[in-house]
């Protein structure tokens, strides 16, 4: 379960997201550098190997640790994406292909607008195809993908069923869900499908997932928030707030769009088994993109960090989200407790993003590494993390 939000103004596109998988799968927030005249002819993604391209754009993604690809992130040409898990009629049951945060990531590394990011996604989706275990311990959890892809101008919404895909532009505002969402409206690249005009998400959608994962109830109210929002004045502070929101202001169920999974002792497991585990806000701009990760799981409790192309940044640090998850394990935090702490969080990002939006992203840097040291303090000991092993031979 995941939620993608974007939004044009007159003065930049944003890009948000909530990426939702296991409690204790680990993602990492990670500057992936450009390349130039790779002679590697072959690149190993998650589970197939592809050809690999000389010419690379540098990144910024949130990378599930066991895998290749990304759920998220934004390339140094200001490409920003975000993809959802779709449980079309397509869904391929057996074998490998590339998984939709491979088609992500190569995206990003190849593409410098959205709309030659949109083109490379399909041109891999019909060349390779996409399929494969996508879970961490769940090893049957496989799905199809939906993605928003945004630059400084367009946002494009892609949905996908196997190697059947439709397109929509959006002009103002958009967020998917884990549900397909495009109707008869689209542009596809299949001859049938455009000369019927079948209506794509009546075709390949399924019911039982989306409806028990109250994707259409996170999508209604992320798009109930990003209609409030003063397009040419909101801020990260404003997407940060969205991505925290929860449906009955405390975390519940899967309507939440900040997810908190159910206690593994609980009866509720099998039905709410998706968390939070990283969030991102991106602005793009004329000036290049502006990023902000928590590189943590609960973003309800977690502090929104800057990230640039280079240099080192705190939200890159190798175990900064298993020491979160393990200072978290460790804090009663009643109602009051929350409340204190999401208030000093605020207060904290109300200087960090200031600065970011100043154009002063190593000052926000440094704010955010002493609002990491406050919350944290002295060192804490390792989670341990279940063995998985990729076997992809």
């Amino acid at each position: 379960m995941c939620d993608t939000l974007a939004l044009r103004s007159a003065n930049a596109t944003w890009l948000a997201k909530n990426s939702d998988r296991e409690p204790l799968e680990a993602q990492r927030v990670e500057i992936v550098p450009a390349v130039t005249g790779d002679s590697a002819k072959r690149l190993r993604c998650t589970w197939i190997e592809i050809p690999q391209v000389p010419d690379r754009h540098a990144c910024i993604i949130g990378r599930p640790a066991w895998m290749w690809g990304a759920e998220m992130g934004v390339n140094e040409c200001g490409v920003a994406i975000g993809n959802e898990a779709i449980f079309s009629r397509k869904v391929r049951r057996s074998g490998v292909a590339l998984l939709g945060m491979d088609l992500l990531r190569l995206a990003l590394e190849r593409a410098d607008t959205a709309d030659s990011a949109l083109e490379a996604i399909v041109d891999l989706l019909q060349r390779f195809g996409q399929g494969g275990p996508a879970g961490y311990t769940q090893r049957e959890f496989r799905y199809d993908n939906s993605f928003l892809i945004a630059d400084k101008s367009t946002v494009w919404k892609l949905e996908t069923a196997g190697t059947q895909w439709a397109a929509q532009k959006i002009e103002t505002l958009d967020s998917i869900s884990n549900a397909l969402t495009i109707g008869a409206d689209y542009q596809c690249s299949d001859s049938a499908l455009a000369a019927t005009r079948v209506h794509f998400r009546r075709q390949f959608d399924t019911s039982l997932v989306p409806f028990v994962g109250a994707s259409h109830k996170r999508r209604a109210c992320a798009l109930t928030h990003l209609r409030a929002l003063e397009a040419d004045t909101g801020g990260f502070a404003d997407f940060a707030r969205i991505l925290r929101s929860h449906r009955h202001g405390k975390p519940g169920g899967n309507a939440d769009l900040c997810m908190h999974a159910a206690p593994s002792h609980s009866p509720l497991k099998f039905l709410r088994p998706s968390h939070t585990v990283n969030s991102m806000i991106v602005r793009i701009g004329h000036e290049g993109p502006q990023v902000a990760f928590t590189g943590t799981a609960s973003p309800c409790v977690s502090l929104f960090k800057p990230v640039g192309f280079s240099g080192s940044w705190s939200v890159c640090e190798a175990d900064l989200w298993e020491r979160h998850k393990v200072w978290l394990d460790n804090q009663a935090l009643g109602s009051g407790g929350r409340t204190r702490l999401t208030q000093n969080i605020v207060e904290a990002e109300r200087e960090i993003f200031a600065a970011l939006e100043g154009g002063k992203p190593r000052e926000a840097e440094k704010l955010a590494a002493d609002g990491l040291q406050g919350m944290y303090g002295c060192a804490i000991p390792d989670i341990q993390q279940p063995e998985v092993s990729l076997n992809r031979a």
